[in-house]
């Protein structure tokens, strides 16, 4: 058997194994369309403005005007929304079904016979704990804001991902 074989029997997920869906919303409906899902499994957020990008666990006033991007993912999920121009491209991939009141497209309509295979990742995330500047800190990225959401105060932060490729 060869390598290519090996991969091709490798289980692929399917549209019975996770949500896929995508829509665009006005800059104005921003507010209303987050409040409207529930994070439990999605603790995790990245928020990018004009000025700069915040990673954080808590939710946050958007201001809608100066937001290019928001990520919120975690367990249950991942919730990308983009900006272009006045609108917000958004795409979820996860566990559960849209929240009530949300109108977007399910990728699965279109491509009910689409599979895809799951590959487990993992990454350190940029700096080290100083413990004398008591922050996230990396020279190479001096002036950002290294602000890593972890308990207690470890040299380094690994996150673990997974990526889907047909």
């Amino acid at each position: 058997m060869t390598g290519v074989d090996e991969l091709l029997e490798e289980k692929r997920i399917s549209m019975k194994d996770i949500q896929i869906w995508g829509g665009e919303i006005e800059e104005n409906e921003l507010k209303e369309f987050i409040s409207k899902w529930v994070f439990s499994d999605m603790q995790y957020r990245i928020i990018e403005t004009v000025k700069e990008i915040i990673l954080t666990r808590d939710n946050i006033d958007i201001k809608p005007d100066i937001i290019e991007r928001i990520r919120i993912f975690g367990r249950g999920g991942d919730l990308d929304l983009r900006r272009n121009s006045s609108r917000f491209i958004w795409r979820y991939i996860g566990k559960n079904h849209l929240p009530q009141n949300i109108e977007g497209e399910d990728f699965w309509n279109k491509n009910p016979s689409a599979k895809f295979f799951v590959e487990e990742k993992e990454a350190l995330l940029w700096g080290k704990y100083n413990k004398n500047m008591k922050q996230w800190h990396d020279d190479r990225v001096a002036r950002a804001k290294l602000l890593y959401q972890v308990n207690g105060n470890p040299e380094r932060v690994k996150i673990c991902y997974k990526t889907f490729s047909e």
